[in-house]
């Protein structure tokens, strides 16, 4: 991860984390293909998702879409024009998350199956060695089968969440590295498994 100067502050390892869990993902999603179809991975694009509130929209830092492809240029996204939502979000967060908090019902409202917050900084407002209450490394929230509210789901290990529909995993490597791991939800795959950019993969050839 690169060195973050103190006068851009913790916008800049939100950048950097959003570029390159989203550059993992697409190139994950295009060389494994777990699902059929196209699928489009994004950041920052608003989705509106009532075409009776002009106001009911929400801007996930990371998104993925299935069934439409990643040529296409979009500034925003109508759900009920498109007639698709996102299978998942992953959110970046710096404050304490609760299921009642308007994020998460921005994420339910939007039609999301799986969301997952993260919070590298979650440490920060800790004392005693302890985690700062209402704040946690990761939360993965679940649509409930029935649509009736999103579920947080349990977490084996803090820095690690398993999304068995892509057949992968999030893991935190620290700061703030999320890393996609490829590999069943059973258990944790070996570090083999880390999904590399395809620099890297070039860099490990060359060695």
């Amino acid at each position: 991860m690169p060195e973050i100067r103190p006068e851009f502050g913790e916008f800049v390892a939100a950048q950097w984390t959003r570029t390159v869990l989203c550059r993992l993902l697409r190139d994950y999603l295009e060389v494994v293909r777990p699902v059929p179809g196209p699928v489009r991975v994004g950041t920052d694009l608003a989705f509106y998702y009532d075409p009776a509130d002009r106001l009911a929209r929400v801007t996930p830092d990371l998104y993925v879409v299935e069934g439409i492809g990643p040529e296409e240029q979009l500034r925003s996204f109508r759900t009920w024009e498109r007639g698709r939502v996102p299978e998942l979000v992953v959110h970046l967060i710096d404050a304490p998350i609760v299921p009642e908090d308007g994020l998460m019902m921005h994420f339910y409202r939007l039609g999301a199956s799986d969301v997952v917050l993260y919070d590298p900084l979650w440490f920060l407002q800790g004392t005693g060695g302890a985690a700062p209450k209402g704040r946690r490394l990761l939360w993965h929230y679940r649509r409930k089968p029935r649509g009736d509210g999103m579920q947080l789901q349990p977490l084996a290990h803090p820095g690690r969440v398993a999304l068995p529909r892509y057949g992968l995993w999030l893991c935190h490597r620290g700061g703030a590295d999320l890393r996609v791991y490829a590999g069943g939800p059973e258990s944790f795959p070996a570090e083999a498994a880390c999904w590399q950019l395809p620099e890297e993969r070039l860099l490990r050839r060359s060695e």
